[in-house]
């Protein structure tokens, strides 16, 4: 029976998407339908099956998870979502350096959800993707980090900082001394600012190296396993993956000193 179940669920997208979606309520076989790609009679074969299984059931018009549905969906839904964030991304995920993240949040990483890797040109290498750079111009919050000295940082940080945006930025000892010696009035600007705040990180081993959660976006970027970093950035505008940057922003956040 155990393998059954197994087999029941991941053995049949329309089986798997169904009972997601009867996590979040009862549906009939129209709303079933709509949600999903294929004919009635293909959908409520599937149906049937779960019907036999004991992993949902019908009253009325309605379809539900039974108790023993939903309690299978809540272990299984976890791992749908780390095997949806993976799969999709597969050669990308396969050559990072993951170490700079907790354990606690490599077992939420499917809350990353859908996402798009971001690849620049040689003539954007050392510019932030597009999307940010949107979102940054329209955030109310931001909470940064970053590793590496990125060109376009001083300028943007510093009008965020002018327009009293509130925004957390914490960076490693040598880019902030970099920040602070060679663009002093993007640095006084942020200094001044009532509503920013900066952190010096002193561990520099850390193997991440970019952060950002604005209002709508969560951008990360990580070092390959060579330890070189390649500008590849991981872009998600979902909200479960921003609450997941900010847990990861605090966790560097913590385990830094405060400049301002």
């Amino acid at each position: 029976m155990k393998a059954e179940l197994i087999s029941t669920v991941f053995l049949s997208e329309k089986r798997k998407n169904t009972l997601l979606m009867l996590m979040e309520g009862p549906a009939t076989i129209d709303e079933i339908k709509e949600s999903l790609t294929g004919t009635t009679s293909a959908i409520m074969a599937q149906v049937k099956i779960l019907l036999e299984q004991g992993l949902i059931e019908q009253e009325e018009d309605e379809y539900r998870l039974t108790s023993v549905g939903r309690i299978i969906m809540k272990k299984i839904r976890p791992l749908i979502k780390t095997l949806n964030v993976f799969e999709e991304n597969k050669d990308y995920w396969d050559t990072r350096d993951l170490s700079s993240i907790p354990e606690f949040l490599l077992d939420r990483i499917g809350d990353l959800g859908e996402l798009m890797i971001y690849e620049p040109d040689l003539n954007h290498l050392f510019e932030p993707p597009k999307e940010l750079l949107t979102s940054l111009k329209n955030t109310r919050n931001a909470s940064t980090f970053y590793s590496y000295f990125c060109p376009s940082c001083p300028n943007n940080y510093s009008e965020l900082a002018k327009k009293e945006v509130h925004y957390d930025l914490v960076l490693t000892r040598p880019v902030y001394e970099r920040l602070r010696d060679e663009y002093k009035e993007q640095h006084d600007a942020m200094m001044e600012s009532r509503n920013s705040n900066i952190y010096i990180c002193n561990d520099e081993t850390i193997k991440l190296g970019a952060l950002s959660i604005t209002d709508d976006l969560m951008l990360i970027a990580f070092f390959n396993k060579e330890g070189v970093f390649d500008h590849k950035k991981v872009i998600s505008f979902e909200k479960s993956a921003r609450e997941w940057g900010k847990d990861l922003f605090l966790y560097y956040k913590e385990n830094s000193e405060k400049v301002k």
